[in-house]
């Protein structure tokens, strides 16, 4: 029971809404990013591919540190390849970034990119993705109403004032 346990909380997903039906979904993790020249010199990975399922009118916000915020400095951005081209959305070079923000307003697959710019210092990067999705227009759910109560009153008015008119000798 107690392998079946640990098992199940090792394999479990890094990635959750925070609530049921909250709209919020969260992606912690670490990479090390290794010197310029080496093998995993950048961390290149679809929001999808961390569990961040991203559409039009959903906000991300993001934070991330290289080595606790003392550096080396590293580059970072947000893009798509739609269609083949490029398009860079956010970027900046920093040794931290904190609550920033990104809106998607286009239905592409959205990747985030992290270089260490060092030729010798690994980089220990950490970093936090929160999505919130966007909130659905539902004016019409509340202008119709209020327009359909707003006639009847007004033929609720119209009906007792001829009905008044009519009463009077």
């Amino acid at each position: 029971m107690v392998f079946l346990l640990s098992f199940a909380l090792t394999a479990a997903p890094t990635v959750a809404a925070d609530g049921t039906g909250s709209g919020i979904s969260t992606s912690i993790g670490t990479y090390l990013l290794t010197p310029v020249g080496s093998a995993h010199e950048f961390l290149h990975a679809y929001l999808a591919d961390l569990g961040l399922l991203i559409n039009p009118g959903d906000t991300l916000i993001f934070s991330w540190q290289a080595n606790n915020g003392s550096g080396p400095s590293i580059y970072f951005e947000i893009h798509a390849h739609p269609y083949g081209p490029y398009i860079q959305y956010y970027n900046a070079t920093s040794v931290s970034v904190s609550n920033a923000s990104f809106t998607a307003h286009d239905p592409y697959s959205y990747m985030v990119f992290w270089r260490n710019l060092s030729n010798t210092t690994q980089v220990n990067l950490t970093y936090s993705l929160v999505l919130l999705l966007a909130q659905p227009s539902l004016w019409p759910l509340y202008i119709a109403p209020v327009g359909m109560a707003l006639v009847g009153a007004a033929a609720v008015a119209v009906h007792l004032r001829s009905r008044r008119n009519r009463d009077r000798p």
